[in-house]
């Protein structure tokens, strides 16, 4: 299947995927009111970041691997699974103590939520290893409808949650979301598998009923093998990956998180509502790297990237339209809050979400080369003179400020990553 075709999947599930999510902050941001909005989306980049870091690296890698086999065998992946879920654990016990790190208005926010947090990076094991599993076998539909579930669960939850257990909820409605759709996509796999063997159906259920009655033994081949050279191999290319896209994420969270702790909830709230309808654009750019990655491991041709580029235009270009001239309607339709302050955020931040929009693609781009390294490197530089403009700009002109500061920053490292993948394309 073509780049454009596997792209308009990932982006009518993206799409949907989007929409359940503007749903979900919808329902939040009425049931809970600005202060605590702001509260759990000064919490969110936090659980997203340390989600990605602890179980959300290793599938990109798992991809790139798989994409490169000639003869599929899942069952060397599971070892990996297994180190997923002790990494997840790890990131469970040292959440509380992130608090400390962010300071100001972090430090008087509940342990509870703090726990909460945690319980999403172990739920999310199951479902980022089937992605991973997924997008390697290049099932990019497959993958697609992987999202539509955990939205859909998601907002289906956070209603009854938000309104009996308030933001402790929601954070739980995340984590439900995320162990449903993994054991959906666990089955998708075993569908896919049995359709590419040429057991029969009876054939496929016997075999499966003897793993598990033997699943024992599967555990212990898996703990043996957690330290084979292919299950570190994969580890270690993993966690460039895992630092590019943890830090990636971070970055496009930074502006919120100083704002949190200078100005508080109800500040962040207001930057929150711009800062979620900015990001819209980013389900385009999603949309094509998640395809992206397999293809660039397999023929390293950079011819690929520049049809992606011009995907990214065509679909970003009227969503950047609507944001630099009609911001007003979008805040008002899914916020019902339009503050003078936050119309000039969402200008500013749609233009600045476009560059990460582009950066998106070369850093996937530089992933399948082989180079996730320098990914990292570039999203790192961008992370430390993001922090720097943040402290100095939010200080002086509030949420404006942030907003200037991620634009700044965005435009830097887009710059940065056009210079370093012209260098890579003359050594192909």
């Amino acid at each position: 299947m073509s780049l454009a075709k596997d792209s308009i999947y990932i982006l009518l599930a993206n799409l949907y995927s989007k929409g359940m999510a503007y749903l979900f902050y919808f329902i939040t941001a009425i049931l809970l009111g600005t202060e605590a909005f702001g509260i759990l989306k000064g919490l969110m980049p936090i659980a997203d970041t340390l989600t990605i870091f602890f179980s959300s690296g290793i599938p990109p890698a798992i991809a790139k691997f798989l994409a490169e086999e000639k003869d599929v065998n899942i069952n060397k992946y599971i070892p990996i699974l297994l180190s997923m879920v002790l990494l997840s654990i790890i990131g469970f016990l040292i959440t509380p103590y992130i608090k400390y790190i962010l300071g100001g208005y972090y430090l008087s926010i509940n342990n509870s939520l703090y726990f909460a947090i945690g319980l999403c990076i172990i739920t999310s094991t199951l479902i980022a290893f089937s992605r991973g599993i997924l997008q390697g076998l290049l099932k990019i539909k497959h993958l697609s409808t992987t999202w539509i579930v955990e939205y859909t669960v998601k907002v289906i939850l956070v209603f009854v949650l938000t309104l009996y257990f308030k933001i402790f909820g929601s954070l739980l409605s995340i984590s439900l979301s995320y162990l449903i759709s993994g054991i959906f996509g666990v089955y998708l796999i075993y569908r896919i598998l049995y359709k590419e063997s040429n057991k029969s159906n009876k054939e496929v259920k016997l075999e499966l009923k003897l793993k598990l009655q033997k699943i024992k033994n599967i555990v212990k081949s898996s703990i043996k093998n957690i330290f084979s050279d292919f299950n570190l191999k994969v580890l270690k290319y993993s966690i460039p990956i895992a630092l590019t896209s943890s830090s990636y994420r971070l970055f496009g969270d930074i502006d919120n998180i100083i704002i949190m702790s200078i100005m508080g909830g109800f500040w962040s709230g207001i930057y929150g509502y711009s800062s979620l309808i900015s990001r819209g654009i980013f389900m385009f750019a999603s949309a094509i790297s998640i395809p992206l990655l397999p293809r660039i491991s397999k023929s390293k041709d950079l011819k690929i990237l520049k049809n992606g580029i011009i995907q990214n235009t065509l679909f970003s270009s009227i969503f950047v339209i609507g944001c630099l001239f009609f911001p007003e309607i979008p805040l008002k339709a899914f916020f019902n809050v339009v503050n003078p302050e936050g119309v000039l955020c969402l200008r500013i931040l749609a233009i600045s979400s476009l560059f990460m929009s582009y950066y998106t693609l070369i850093s996937t781009t530089l992933q399948g080369l082989g180079y996730a390294k320098i990914s990292f490197y570039i999203i790192l530089f961008g992370i430390i003179l993001n922090i720097i403009l943040n402290l100095i700009l939010v200080k002086l002109y509030g949420i404006v400020g942030g907003s200037l500061a991620t634009l700044i920053t965005s435009i830097t490292i887009f710059l940065v990553g056009v210079f370093v993948i012209l260098k890579k394309n003359r050594n192909l």
